[in-house]
């Protein structure tokens, strides 16, 4: 295997147009007739449209169409991803949230467009509105949905849960919450729709799955998916945002409808009006554990706000109930959690979907109960760990490698100089600034459900230039420079010979959602794979071509040489010729197919993959003041085998500052927020000092031995952060963000249960 494609470093393929400003996000994009959108939104939080008059704000200047529900040619619906979520509200529909969308406003410009928004008349029958999860489920509420207001449900339980508490030495109480989260990506959500030169509706815009959007545009518009194409153009960001198919929708059935290119970009307002958001979770826990720091058995209940639609919510609970057990070992279990409606921003999928907030509760649990106990955190982790082949807290083995010993020791120097620093100055300053170091580990399961077969290509161009294709969205992770080393690694050339198609459905196949950080793992094994195929079939033709065996021969850069006798060699552009002449495919295909791991009967809903991570966290409190300032991170995590070395460090780096917004600052308020402006990023002067350790344990199943490690990155800064506060002040932190007033109550002893 060479070791030029893959580990080391690596500059990604797209830094140097970025960092120049060469590149063209959607809104750079020259487009000549352009039109522009605006979203006429309700400005109620729960309200049945009573009326919808378009008729005289047509008639506006620069108006080409106003479009309402009663225009949509197709399915007025988003179910698959959210029930009961229309495209547009018709009259007589209930609009459970701010921001719901009521009709679309097509004009030469965007003034001219929101001017006409505001001059369409609108009748509301205002209704009663909760953003409290509480408040949702209780007796006389209002049903938000005539269901009522529980979306989804999940449950594990095993083992005897009362006889196991009956046998611990200490049995913990505890409870902790979480906060509505805004993405708050770089880029802007904007996307653009126009009819191709076959006639095609083309939406150019941000996502996580181009087919997938293509699907739920193409029964909006009631057309055979094939005359919709998705493009998925350079991406500031998203963090899960990107993955709501309703923006792509909306452009695809202006463009539809219209005939022209449209253009929709939202302002910041919109997207924190409209835009999914963090599920916020309560989450109540009773632990039990011996005297010596054994876990025994938990029983945990979730409650999580999803706001007024759905958005993937029904999923939640399975998450939420998965992040929580973590990667330790049980002897019971009684798990159950539930994502309830509301009517507060619709929460969707956000770095982690459902996990993190899992997470921050269990692993703040733990140290609490290390705190009791007076345990050592590491030690507690290790001596409670799960084991390869022992049963998961969800009833079942894990299918992949498990490198938490290995993260936990490479944290145990650190963890004992930082502990002993805080000693130090705990004992050297003024008794108003005080320094903590917390621990928090986690695990994550990545690859999502559904198939387990992803599909990828690759060709010898005619040109002899090698090609890959693969539906892996790059929105700023740098995803495209994996599958570009992946494949070049397999083809045993440098990755600059290899040219990377990328998610754009009318010239990739579908290689599934991107998601769940599945793309390495599923997507780069397939690319991997179609790398591997083709280079056989090059060096075949080669062989015959050449009458010197395949294995002699070796695929370089732009031709196949001999090993033994440089000077026989054929260059690929002739190589590509001959193929044709032989009437052999240029183009193969890769396949990456799990199912064969799980014989008939034994496969969870989920993937039993994991990936498991943990970081220190070091903090100083100003007990006048509650402000905490995060001085250093050291984050270990296993990623199975580093393909981009500086990427995946770069991944950790972005993970911990999101975490440390969520820990200390970061909180969207329902009917309050509306901009950057009152919601607290962490800034610049706030990003701690980070340390970052890959450990690599390989994956059974992953390229090269790679797995996951986007998504669960963020895991475990907020406990970590959390609970070295905690210890800094003497007193429980349970709910985030840790804000000023909020340390200033806990440390004045007024911090409660949540």
């Amino acid at each position: 295997m060479s070791d030029a494609a893959i580990g080391g470093s690596h500059v990604r393929i797209d830094s140097i147009a970025k960092v120049t400003g060469r590149t063209r996000y959607v809104e750079d994009l020259p487009v000549s007739g352009l039109l522009h959108a605006y979203v006429l939104r309700s400005p109620h939080h729960h309200a049945r449209l009573l009326r919808l008059d378009p008729l005289g704000a047509a008639e506006r200047p620069g108006v080409v169409r106003i479009i309402t529900a009663l225009d949509i040619p197709g399915l007025n619906g988003l179910d698959g991803y959210s029930r009961d979520e229309p495209v547009l509200a018709a009259v007589g529909d209930t609009l459970r949230q701010k921001g719901a969308p009521i009709a679309l406003v097509v004009a030469g410009s965007r003034r001219q467009a929101q001017a006409a928004a505001a001059a369409i008349q609108v009748e509301f029958e205002i209704l009663p509105h909760t953003f409290d999860l509480d408040e949702a489920l209780a007796g006389e509420a209002a049903k938000i949905y005539p269901g009522g207001n529980v979306l989804g449900r999940h449950a594990v339980k095993h083992g005897d849960l009362e006889a196991a508490l009956a046998s611990s030495d200490l049995v913990l109480e505890t409870a902790y919450r979480t906060s509505f989260q805004e993405h708050a990506t770089l880029e802007r959500n904007t996307q653009l729709g126009y009819l191709d030169e076959q006639g095609r509706v083309t939406v150019v815009g941000g996502t996580h799955e181009p087919h997938w959007q293509q699907g739920y545009i193409a029964q909006t518009l009631g057309l055979e998916p094939d005359r919709v194409r998705v493009i998925m153009p350079p991406t500031g960001g998203s963090f899960g945002d990107r993955q709501d198919p309703w923006p792509l929708v909306a452009v695809g059935l202006m463009a539809h409808l219209v005939r022209r290119p449209v253009r929709l970009a939202y302002s910041r307002k919109e997207t924190f009006d409209a835009t999914p958001k963090r599920h916020p979770y309560d989450v109540r826990l009773t632990i039990g554990a011996t005297a010596g720091g054994r876990l025994t058995g938990i029983r945990v209940r979730i409650g999580a706000n999803t706001g007024g639609y759905d958005s993937a919510g029904f999923w939640i609970p399975n998450y939420a109930v998965t992040a929580v057990g973590g990667p330790y070992r049980w002897l019971a279990v009684d798990a159950y959690a539930q994502s309830v409606y509301t009517n507060a921003a619709k929460c969707g999928q956000f770095r982690g979907f459902g996990s993190p907030q899992s997470a921050f509760a269990s692993e703040c649990a733990l140290d609490e109960l290390c705190q009791r106990l007076d345990l050592d955190p590491i030690d507690f982790r290790l001596d409670n760990r799960l084991h390869q082949d022992s049963i998961s807290f969800l009833g079942y083995p894990v299918a992949e490698t498990l490198g938490y010993l290995e993260v936990l020791e490479a944290l145990r120097p650190r963890h004992r100089e930082l502990s002993r620093e805080a000693e130090a100055f705990n004992a050297g300053v003024p008794a108003t600034r005080r320094m903590g170091v917390g621990l928090a580990g986690m695990w994550y399961r990545f690859g999502k459900s559904g198939s387990l077969r992803v599909e990828t290509h690759a060709e010898l161009a005619l040109d002899g230039h090698l090609v890959v294709y693969c539906s892996a969205p790059d929105y700023g992770q740098g995803i495209g420079t994996v599958m570009a080393q992946l494949a070049a690694e397999a083809l045993g050339v440098p990755r600059e010979a290899v040219e990377l198609v990328n998610a754009d459905t009318a010239t990739t196949p579908d290689s599934g959602i991107q998601g769940a950080s599945r793309a390495t793992y599923f997507i780069g094994s397939s690319v991997a794979q179609a790398a591997g195929n083709l280079k056989r079939e090059i060096l075949a033709v080669a062989a015959g071509l050449l009458e010197v065996p395949a294995g002699e021969l070796v695929l370089e850069r732009d031709r196949v040489v001999s090993g033994a006798d440089p000077a026989q060699a054929v260059p690929l552009a002739v190589l590509a010729g001959r193929f044709d002449q032989l009437g052999r495919p240029r183009r193969v295909q890769g396949v990456f197919d799990l199912s064969p791991q799980f014989p008939d009967g034994t496969r969870p809903e989920y993937l039993p993959c994991f990936v498991t991570g943990a970081q220190l966290a070091q903090v100083i409190v100003d007990l006048d003041t509650g402000q905490v300032r995060v001085v250093r991170i050291v984050a270990t995590h296993d990623v199975g085998r580093a393909i981009n070395p500086p990427n995946a460090i770069g991944q950790i780096q972005g993970a911990i500052v999101m975490g440390v917004g969520a820990a200390l600052s970061e909180e969207y308020l329902p009917g309050r927020s509306s901009g950057l402006t009152d919601y607290i990023l962490p800034m610049v002067g706030e990003v701690p000092e980070i340390e970052v350790k890959l450990i690599e344990v390989p994956s059974r199943y992953g390229p090269f031995g790679a797995k996951g490690l986007g998504e669960a990155a963020i895991l475990p800064t907020a406990p970590a952060i959390i609970n070295a506060l905690s210890r800094a002040i003497g007193v429980r932190v349970r709910a985030i963000p840790a804000t000023p007033p909020r340390v200033l109550q806990a440390i004045q002893g007024r911090a409660g249960t949540p």
